[in-house]
């Protein structure tokens, strides 16, 4: 009886101590009083963007207090719907078998995209003789179709971490690899041969120059080149052919009617970092109100179809002392927690995709596998979730998107000489190919019979998530394709999301940003 009353006693102490130590919920429209007056909150809606502008607009301020409007109970309005379809049976992988080679791999990216490359040499330069390497004959001009090998004294080595001498690794502090003494080289089935990008000596014609730079090429590109086999073997280039923009189907008309359906969106948000110390718990709150219908206009909001998050759900977990597993265990499940919590609340109002991302509990090489059921177990309960690969693909309503959670564009510009996110997103549909660099500096799992980075059909949306800011273009293709090109900046540093209009492709940013003051 002692026994059993101590332990209740004891019970008593844990719950109390637990009442009290419960953490005040960061909602701001259940604040009431002098609490809700402290958090000045903002909900930027950024005029639409010019199909085709390639900056950001000029972002107006709201203020949050006269937009916090509630869903009244006898008034509700009924979320919009669209025919979904989701595209990622390419990227999923069955057996991970790792003893494979990554040969086979850029085999199969030559031979998907060779014919497509031949198709354009015909029309670019008519009446050229194509050629493999070992056809080439020195002083008779032709065209050669090969992927590109880019040769850079800066460009990592997995030997560099076995070198003694630390001051044979000047690049192992750096983020990009560019120098002029870069080199490109093109290799077939058959041979390699270097490519001479600039004019040889003597030379006064500049063309060389101006068709290849090596400066704007990465490994692992298709295309065809044109030039004269010249002494030593060397290749001079005059001009280039790419695989280009695949072809597209058009956007779907919007039914014909006296007065225009309204438009439907698409949510875009990336790195929400849930269980980050560091991040502001408050902006991601506002984000989830708002898409579920608790701040601002109820009717807008009702007009978006489908969230999807993409990449990077989940912070960094703060570094603990060696040893401390336990601790380092317990963070890891905070994180989780929160994430669980976040999705949960969005998806019992509307249908939502997660994608992983480089700081999610997932495998690292691409493609990047959906997040196991038991990591988001609440979140999963819901069917109109979709667990989802990276990159991802899919249609709403006959308009596709493709999207990665960023990782393919941040190597890209670690091998080129500029910054420009969205030029590297359009150079990647006008090669083919989604992740040129995989797997050279970007790993990736080895494929033998399929290449699933290839761009087959070209989309009618391509974004990439977690950049350092939002950046939007409008890509025109030779054969009327039209891409609507989208940076997404991260989430947690910009409180930035972004809503894709589904019948004109227009974007409209939305920021939540918070201050404390009067």
């Amino acid at each position: 009886e002692n026994c059993g009353r101590a332990a209740r006693q004891r019970e008593e102490r844990r719950d109390t101590t637990h009442r009290e130590r419960a953490p005040v919920p960061w909602n701001l429209v259940t604040m009431t009083g002098s609490t809700a007056r402290l958090f000045h909150a903002r909900v930027a809606r950024d005029a639409d963007l010019a199909p085709t502008s390639s900056a950001p607009p000029q972002q107006q301020q709201l203020d949050a207090a006269d937009d916090l409007d509630l869903v009244s109970k006898d008034h509700e309005v009924e979320r919009a719907t669209c025919e979904y379809k989701c595209l990622d049976d390419l990227y999923l992988v069955g057996d991970r078998v790792y003893n494979k080679q990554y040969a086979h791999l850029y085999f199969q990216r030559l031979q998907n995209l060779g014919p497509f490359i031949r198709g354009k040499v015909k029309k670019k330069w008519p009446g050229l003789p194509v050629r493999k390497i070992l056809e080439v004959e020195p002083g008779v001009e032709c065209a050669v179709i090969g992927t590109v090998y880019k040769d850079m004294k800066l460009k990592p080595s997995v030997l560099d971490e076995y070198a003694k001498d630390k001051s044979l690794q000047p690049h192992l502090a750096t983020t990009k690899f560019v120098s002029p003494d870069d080199t490109l080289l093109l290799e077939d089935e058959g041979a390699r041969m270097a490519l001479q990008c600039r004019p040889g000596p003597g030379r006064q014609d500049a063309s060389a120059a101006a068709a290849v730079d090596p400066i704007d090429f990465v490994s692992g590109v298709c295309v065809a080149v044109r030039g004269v086999e010249e002494e030593g073997g060397h290749f001079q280039v005059t001009d280039v052919c790419f695989p280009g923009p695949a072809s597209q189907r058009p956007v779907p008309a919007p039914p014909s009617s006296p007065s225009p359906p309204p438009p439907k969106y698409v949510a875009l948000v990336s790195g929400l970092r849930l269980g980050d110390a560091s991040a502001d718990p408050l902006p991601l709150q506002l984000l989830a109100d708002y898409v579920t219908g608790s701040l601002g206009d109820a009717e807008t909001v009702g007009r978006i179809a489908r969230m999807v998050v993409v990449g990077n759900v989940l912070g960094e977990v703060a570094e603990v002392p060696v040893g401390e597993d336990k601790r380092e265990a317990r963070e890891s499940a905070k994180s989780l927690r929160e994430a669980d919590i976040f999705l949960t609340q969005v998806a019992s109002s509307m249908p939502l995709d997660v994608m992983p991302g480089p700081s999610d509990p997932c495998n690292v090489s691409l493609p990047q596998q959906p997040f196991h059921r038991c990591l988001l177990p609440s979140t999963t309960c819901y069917a109109n979730v979709g667990r989802v690969t990276n990159p991802h693909g899919f249609e709403m309503d006959g308009v596709s998107f493709m999207g990665t959670s960023g990782q393919n564009i941040d190597d890209v510009l670690r091998f080129v000489g500029h910054e420009d996110r969205v030029g590297a997103m359009a150079a990647t549909l006008e090669w083919g190919h989604t992740a040129p660099t995989a797997p050279d500096t970007l790993p990736a799992f080895p494929f033998v019979d399929r290449d699933p980075f290839l761009v087959t059909e070209c989309p009618h949306v391509y974004f990439v998530g977690n950049q350092p800011k939002l950046e939007v273009a409008l890509m025109e293709g030779p054969e009327g394709q039209r891409t609507r090109l989208i940076s997404l900046p991260r989430f947690a540093e910009t409180q930035t999301a972004v809503l894709v209009n589904l019948q004109d492709l227009s974007c409209h940013p939305i920021t939540f940003a918070s201050s404390v003051g009067n």
